[in-house]
């Protein structure tokens, strides 16, 4: 939340961001690999879900032109969306997760907090249903690198929200003489929010095998299990993803985000992907 006083910095996050970044490569592999859609599950509708929607749909729009641009053929992909209500029912989750990929989704992206557990477990169990242990369909995380979750075998890429170097950042300018109140938005130039790669999947590793969620002696097998499964989608589609955020950096593109309902009705009317 944000609070309105002079002794207070309220740090906002950028999320539609981190999420076009995710649209976009869900969209392209969905047409690389032949699915019909891209999905995202979601928690209860409020605002800040909104900025995630706008988004993902913004992305997924920019990436299939792409994909249409590099490879000369006309994709076929559309959003399949759905707003759960809950933070808390990893059921929920799940079954979300089961519905979209019974359509024909390439993967869901979890902005729905611990619901991702139950995407997750869908996933899993998909592919234990078809005997495959790489490829789609895909986990995307939020928030955090959840990369590792599942022993890296499903988590292609997570949307960061890097709350480490807000709290850096404010620390900083505390130590520095240069603290102001007011609200300080952090997006992908501020380093504020990022899609996972390499660099932080050990630290998140770490984070998991502290908390008892996967052995020590399983550092080395997660991290190779993440760099196979990425290797599943092709180069041109990771180039695409950079250049995205490159745009995004420079300035030279400028995703859509909404904090009302209409305003994310307007972001839905155009950007409409099959599922207004």
């Amino acid at each position: 939340s944000v609070v309105d006083a002079p002794n207070v910095m309220s740090i906002v996050f950028r999320e539609n961001e981190q999420s076009a970044l995710i649209g976009a490569l869900a969209a392209m592999t969905a047409a690389e690999k032949g699915y019909k859609y891209a999905g995202i599950v979601l928690g209860i509708e409020i605002p800040v879900l909104y900025h995630f929607e706008a988004g993902f749909r913004f992305g997924m729009d920019w990436g299939l032109k792409k994909y249409a641009e590099v490879t000369g053929k006309t994709p076929d992909v559309g959003l399949l969306y759905t707003y759960t209500g809950t933070f808390s029912d990893i059921a929920q989750g799940k079954a979300a997760t089961e519905a979209m990929l019974a359509q024909g989704a390439v993967g869901v992206y979890n902005v729905a907090g611990p619901l991702g557990v139950g995407d997750l477990e869908a996933i899993t169990e998909a592919h234990t249903n078809a005997g495959t242990t790489f490829g789609a369909p895909y986990y995307f995380g939020v928030d955090s690198d959840q990369d590792w979750m599942g022993n890296g075998y499903h988590a292609l890429a997570s949307g960061m929200k890097r709350v480490d170097n807000a709290c850096y950042s404010a620390v900083k300018a505390v130590v520095d003489g240069t603290f102001q109140g007011g609200i300080v938005s952090l997006g992908l130039k501020e380093n504020g929010v990022a899609i996972s790669g390499l660099s932080q999947l050990a630290d998140f590793i770490d984070f998991g095998i502290a908390g008892g969620a996967v052995s020590a002696d399983d550092f080395y097998n997660i991290i190779a299990n993440w760099a196979q499964d990425r290797a599943t989608v092709p180069a041109y589609i990771w180039n695409a993803v950079d250049e995205l955020n490159a745009g995004i950096l420079s300035g030279d593109i400028v995703v859509p985000t909404a904090d009302t309902g209409d305003e994310m009705g307007a972001v839905r009317a155009q950007y409409t992907l099959g599922a207004p």
